[in-house]
């Protein structure tokens, strides 16, 4: 068994938020919509400390999305999901955070970027723990408690617990 530790973010700008549709090439949920984000390069690894995870974080939406740490506002630690995957237990911290305005998108390797009214967002095709993650963000947006999101064997459902 092996364990995939990965960090990433959602950002909203007023009523949107930055979502990406994964490529049908990418081996975790190909096609489906996520936050940016990605796994923990092993030097981040090798101390996992709050500090390293959100470096991690800014890291990833650069690369994805081409926005710079300094654009980035009240970036912070709001879900840790966990679920079991075949033979990987995946650990996802789900930051969120804002930007001024509609930053321009540039291509991106791992899929398609889009600004999408947070409304409908969760009807996307998503992964459990994405849209679990989402819909409880939107329903309780100036909360900023820390939240932990257990997805069931199952796959198809989550718990959330207040940390």
């Amino acid at each position: 068994m092996t364990t995939r530790i990965t960090s990433g973010a959602f950002l909203s700008c007023g009523d949107k938020v930055l979502l990406l549709k994964r490529g049908l090439h990418k081996e975790i949920a190909p096609g489906s919509w996520a936050g940016i984000g990605g796994h923990m390069e092993l030097d981040e690894i090798k101390n996992p400390r709050a500090l390293d995870l959100i470096e991690t974080c800014y890291r990833e939406v650069l690369e994805e999305a081409g926005i710079a740490k300094s654009d980035i506002h009240n970036l912070k630690l709001r879900y840790i999901a966990v679920r079991k995957v075949e033979n990987d237990v995946r650990l996802h911290h789900h930051f969120f955070g804002e930007v001024e305005s509609e930053l321009p998108l540039p291509e991106c390797d791992e899929g398609e970027l889009y600004w999408v009214d947070k409304n409908k967002a969760i009807d996307l095709p998503m992964s459990t723990s994405v849209k679990e993650v989402l819909k409880h963000w939107i329903q309780n947006p100036n909360n900023e408690d820390v939240y932990f999101v257990a997805v069931h064997t199952d796959g198809e459902s989550a718990t959330i617990t207040k940390i």
